[in-house]
């Protein structure tokens, strides 16, 4: 099963699902201490509690540039926890790609967004 993320009406992440639950588990872990409402909904979008789904088109800027700031430190965690630190080493590749992609729409989607009021 695969998850998807709707970031804009363009732009739509829509990784393997354990891919999808890692990357949503390991933001929900980086915002709890800021927005927790925030990280309980990325743990509510994972596969196993929803199927896997999660839209982000009507998020606002701040949204966004908390959801940045999160992916960034989660992205750089898991690159130096290195293979040993995932599960599945034989995926961890894969996985790096999949999260910098999904940080690259987050990107995208912010500068769509209008300026923090």
């Amino acid at each position: 099963m695969a998850g998807t993320l709707e970031v804009t009406d363009e732009l739509c992440w829509m990784p393997s699902g354990w891919v999808f639950d890692t990357v949503l588990e390991r933001l929900a872990c980086e915002l709890h201490a800021q927005d927790p409402n925030l990280a309980d909904q990325l743990l509510g979008a994972r596969t196993d509690a929803n199927g896997g789904y999660l839209d982000l088109r009507e998020r606002d800027r701040k949204t966004f540039d908390l959801l940045l700031k999160a992916a960034d430190v989660a992205y750089a965690r898991l690159k130096q926890e290195g293979v040993e630190g995932e599960g599945m080493p034989e995926f961890y590749e894969g996985l790096l790609n999949q999260f910098q992609l999904f940080r690259d729409m987050l990107y995208a989607g912010q500068r769509r967004r209008v300026k923090p009021s």
